[in-house]
């Protein structure tokens, strides 16, 4: 099915069965946004006013549930928001997705939109690496079913810890032709 890079996503969380996506809209995730709120009725969105109360929100829910959830960003400032909830999750076995809101593909190293580019172009998932399981840095929307199923899966597999996908604005809103694979 040709679906957005955004929507992709959404409904891999929803196949997940993941039942909150927790984050704080910004310029560089309004496509994923857009995708969590067009699918409201299988996934709820919660708005919380700081980011790193979102992943302490998640990092909660896991403790309480058993069962991971999302949390968004947008660029810049608000990723590295999350660094002390991912080292919590991370050094206490928590599973939990952070989608980081990224400038464009064709932008990288621009120094645009809050990008964090001094040393590397678009560098904010390098930032926490040290505080995730793994990390995917997406360059086009067919490679998002692959990378969620895989985050997914590092997760849980061995000791559980938080996975990180970088979501360019451009990968969010570019269309690709996807099998979205059964979860359950």
């Amino acid at each position: 099915m040709k679906l957005t890079g955004s929507e992709i996503v959404a409904e891999m969380l929803v196949r997940e069965n993941v039942p909150y996506a927790i984050g704080i809209p910004g310029h560089g995730n309004l496509g994923l946004v857009d995708a969590l709120r067009r699918c409201r009725e299988r996934i709820q969105v919660i708005m919380p006013r700081h980011e790193q109360a979102a992943v302490h929100m998640a990092d909660g829910y896991y403790r309480v549930k058993g069962k991971p959830l999302a949390v968004f960003t947008s660029i810049g400032a608000g990723a590295s928001n999350t660094a002390i909830g991912l080292a919590t999750a991370y050094v206490d076995s928590i599973p939990l997705l952070l989608l980081i809101g990224e400038t464009h593909t064709y932008m990288r190293g621009v120094g645009v939109l809050q990008e964090v580019e001094r040393q590397h172009w678009s560098d904010m998932p390098r930032m926490l690496y040290p505080v995730v399981k793994r990390a995917w840095r997406i360059d086009s929307a067919g490679q998002l079913p692959r990378a969620v199923a895989q985050a997914f899966n590092v997760m849980d597999t061995g000791r559980p810890g938080p996975a990180l996908i970088d979501l360019p604005m451009d990968v969010q809103a570019e269309t690709a032709d996807v099998e979205i694979p059964d979860m359950s």
